[in-house]
């Protein structure tokens, strides 16, 4: 029986060429794995770092509608998870670190790894911040907590409806990076207003997280997250303080008709002009200066040109009697007292409630 004899030489060709053969796999499979780990790294736009950011509303300290701001005290938490800012527990003995936030961005910049910094989007003055921390996992979670207090811009107020108008305020967070480097998600659970806001003027709820790019500070997309709630007034407020007394001035000038001396008349018409203008000049004092008419100021408005028509119908009753037309004069008085005002004043309500309050 005959086998097969091989050299030396060329038994260890044959080797080298079979390993050759078995090990192309496994270092393909290496460097697929090694670019796979590159391509993997947080922060690059085929892997941007997921942020979870959370608002909550603690206090509302003032709103100040003729400025347009309003302040707040506010916790803010965000939290992501970075393998590079792993570590072991066992060589320090706890499972987390807690650190400055100053301690926790030079630590970071020493890693390849990057810290996903905010600004808010619509803060006017200075944050002052009582209290910040960073807490580290072993895992690499990292959560960061801050509570501030600042005064936060609202663009968004609209006093057409005034004093029955909504407002909507926003405290916008926009990341430092462009949207392809980091992005947010909300952390529902660490979001919201307080029970105890410390506000009374205005009753604010619906508070709601919304998600959404804008133009960061490197001038590309950026992604923001936004806690959007609304304000509506105590109309209780405004019906005692303004609406009833603007009501016993309509009933004191629709009484006025029944006076048979128009001198009487105009000078209590007057007095009452007198009183509009000092209502306007109070409600006028509280809102900026708009360009457009409010609800009140409508009414305002109206019932100042309407105290005035009193006072030019009684100057005109006055000279029909002085003039010998009494019955005229008393024919006109009759019809403005059972049509003219009590109607006239009916359109001015109705078209105000129209057009300032149903259409807008």
């Amino acid at each position: 029986m005959n086998t097969l004899r091989f050299s030396k030489p060329i038994l260890l060709l044959l080797c080298l060429l079979l390993a050759t053969v078995l090990l192309m796999p496994v270092q393909a499979l290496a460097q697929g794995l090694f670019r796979s780990d590159m391509d993997r790294a947080l922060g690059t736009p085929e892997n941007p770092l997921q942020v979870g950011v959370g608002i909550h509303i603690d206090q509302i300290s003032f709103v100040d509608q003729k400025s347009e701001n309003f302040g707040a005290v506010a916790t803010i938490r965000a939290r992501w998870h970075d393998p590079a800012l792993a570590f072991d527990r066992d060589e320090i003995g706890r499972d987390a670190r807690i650190v400055k936030p100053e301690a926790f961005v030079e630590y970071a910049s020493s890693l390849p790894t990057i810290v996903p910094a905010f600004v808010i989007q619509n803060q006017q003055s200075n944050r002052w911040i009582h209290q910040s921390v960073v807490a580290i996992e072993h895992t690499g979670q990292v959560t960061y907590f801050e509570k501030s207090s600042l005064t936060l811009q609202a663009p968004y107020f609209n006093f057409k409806k005034y004093p029955f108008d909504q407002q909507q305020f926003f405290f916008e967070i926009v990341s430092v990076f462009p949207a392809d480097v980091v992005q947010y998600t909300v952390l529902e659970e660490f979001s919201g207003l307080g029970e105890l806001l410390g506000e009374e003027e205005w009753i604010l709820e619906r508070p709601n997280m919304v998600l959404s790019t804008t133009t960061g500070l490197s001038g590309a997309p950026s992604a923001k997250v936004a806690l959007a709630f609304e304000g509506r007034r105590h109309v209780m407020y405004y019906a005692i303080r303004i609406f009833m007394p603007m009501l016993v001035l309509i009933a004191c000038s629709w009484a006025l008709f029944f006076l048979d001396e128009y001198r009487k008349r105009i000078e209590i018409a007057g007095a009452n002009l007198l009183v509009f203008v000092a209502f306007n000049w109070v409600i006028s004092d509280d809102l900026p200066k708009l360009g457009y008419l409010t609800f009140l100021d409508f009414i305002l408005q109206w019932m100042f040109v309407v105290t005035g028509a009193i006072i030019i119908f009684s100057v005109l009753l006055r000279r029909l009697k002085t003039s010998g037309r009494e019955d005229l004069a008393r024919k006109l008085d009759n019809y403005a007292i059972k049509w003219i005002y009590p109607l006239g004043y009916a359109a001015i309500v109705g078209f105000a409630v129209m057009n300032y309050l149903v259409v807008s």
